[in-house]
């Protein structure tokens, strides 16, 4: 059997588009409010000279992908390349963050290499977006994020809040370990779907070994272990040397509470603060605007301005006019379809060059994030091809249209089937493979079994807080519930105490 590899552009021109996009981030991560201040991260950048790539990555003995790629001393050659003041920001950075990364990955029980992963994907540039909505310095997917309790609208995307997304990376990171039981592929799923790694597993084989793995994903996925690799190496031989007396006297930013709508504007106008420094300071409100969840929402400001802000919060308020408060919605316009005769008709007989059409069941608590991931699509591709306006307002035991590479077609076309059994069973090469008694969503057998009841507000993520050793996809998993946006106020929801 011919093992179908996944070929979704010429390879030089796929290199050449991942450094275009770091370089990018590159340029925004210098953009950023931070590198004006003084007082960030005050010292020097230490850079060493490298002459063997793959005898320094040998030396850090990391545990994920061990092997040195043949595409890594081009990507460390990329970053070498950079001006050196971008490479002074990102080492500069990387030391911001470091031991931030260290404690989260440690209360998972995570290796702590896991933290070469937000400079290899966004160049921890906090406002980063990727081609398909992934955003933040983790590259979050929105699934990712709502099931872990972020908050995702249109005025607050929690992703690019480092603290926050961090937290949900090594919450999804933690259940991944569990599935693969792997390092690489649980790194894998997290990067491209759990399901599209399962399913490139199965076409490579039950014996398959990494490399043939990776020949069934897009070549973007060498690419990133590529780019993890450099990273590693570029990050660990480059230091930066902190002055530890700025060090010691820095500051630390105050929260302040609040509740009204309020716009970055109106505080740095009263009380002084620079727009842009509130920006990098909560890059979680997309557009300036603080919009209140509940009884109030938090706002962070430069250390010292929090009596600043309560005496004089009502001049806050009132600064202004509503014109702030007016936003431009971002449309994305898709090319006319064939057969389309006026808004909101069904595409009818679209063909796409190399697809086969096939026909999936929409089941209940189906979103069309999972469905996506499990067929290797994108959700607007989706929502294009069934003139989808409102994604919550799809129905179980509709029919959605599927393009797939008809090389593929037959899998796809039993992938529903399938899935139902590998949920059972979950298919894996030998070597992969992990023992029942790892499996992390066992109802624990001495544990004490309890009702929780639903209240106002309350979220799988906020909920396993108030219980010790619950986590959100323990709750999930317990109660049957594959959305974790669905559970509703007053529902009952089981519990085994740990």
């Amino acid at each position: 059997m011919t093992i179908p590899q996944v070929v979704d552009a010429q390879p030089d021109s796929i290199v050449q588009l991942h450094q275009s996009k770091f370089a990018r981030n590159m340029l925004e991560l210098g953009d950023l409010y931070c590198f004006t201040d003084p007082a960030f991260q005050p010292g020097k950048v230490k850079f060493a000279t490298i002459q063997n790539v793959g005898e320094k990555y040998g030396e850090l003995n990391l545990v994920l992908f061990p092997e040195i790629s043949d595409k890594t001393v081009g990507f460390y050659q990329f970053l070498n390349s950079l001006p050196v003041v971008q490479k002074e920001n990102l080492v500069r950075m990387f030391s911001f963050y470091e031991k931030k990364f260290e404690t989260e990955l440690k209360k998972q029980g995570l290796p702590i290499e896991l933290k070469y992963i937000a400079p290899a994907v966004s160049a921890l540039n906090q406002n980063a977006i990727g081609e398909n909505g992934t955003a933040g310095i983790w590259q979050l997917t929105h699934f990712q994020a709502v099931l872990n309790g972020l908050q995702v609208s249109q005025l607050a995307d929690e992703r690019f809040n480092p603290e926050l997304s961090t937290r949900a990376f090594t919450s999804t990171m933690k259940q991944n370990f569990a599935i693969f039981n792997s390092p690489e592929l649980a790194v894998l799923g997290y990067l491209y779907g759990n399901a599209k790694v399962k399913n490139a597993i199965s076409f490579a084989g039950e014996n398959a070994s990494l490399t043939q793995i990776l020949n069934c994903l897009p070549e973007s996925a060498k690419l990133f272990v590529a780019a993890f690799q450099a990273t590693a190496v570029f990050l660990e031989s480059n230091h930066f040397i902190p002055d530890v007396e700025s060090m010691a006297k820095r500051s630390v930013p105050d929260t302040v509470k609040i509740t009204r709508q309020l716009h970055f504007q109106q505080v740095s106008e009263v009380l002084g603060v620079p727009q842009k420094q509130l920006e990098f300071l909560n890059p979680q409100y997309r557009f300036s605007i603080v919009p209140v969840k509940g009884k109030y929402s938090k706002l962070t400001v430069p250390d010292g301005y929090w009596d600043d802000f309560v005496l004089w919060q009502d001049s806050v308020y009132n600064f202004g006019d509503s014109t702030l408060f007016q936003m431009t919605a971002q449309n994305i316009e898709y090319p006319p379809a064939p057969g389309r005769q006026y808004v909101g008709e069904p595409v009818k007989n679209l063909q796409i060059e190399g697809k086969t059409k096939i026909k999936y069941t929409l089941q209940s608590g189906d979103v069309l994030g999972v469905i996506a991931e499990k067929y290797d699509v994108n959700v607007e591709d989706l929502k294009y091809w069934n003139n989808i306006a409102n994604e919550r307002r799809i129905q179980a035991g509709k029919n959605l249209d599927i393009f797939v590479d008809n090389e593929k077609a037959d899998y796809y076309n039993g992938l529903q089937s399938q899935l139902k059994k590998e949920a059972a069973k979950p298919s894996l090469p030998v070597q992969f493979q992990q023992s029942a008694a790892l499996a992390i969503y066992q109802p624990v057998d001495n544990g004490k079994k309890i009702e929780h009841v639903v209240k106002n507000g309350e979220s799988p993520f906020t909920i396993a807080k108030k219980y010790n050793g619950i986590t959100p996809e323990d709750i999930l998993q317990w109660n049957n519930i594959a959305d974790a946006r669905k559970i509703q106020v007053g529902q009952k929801l089981i519990i085994y105490l740990k």
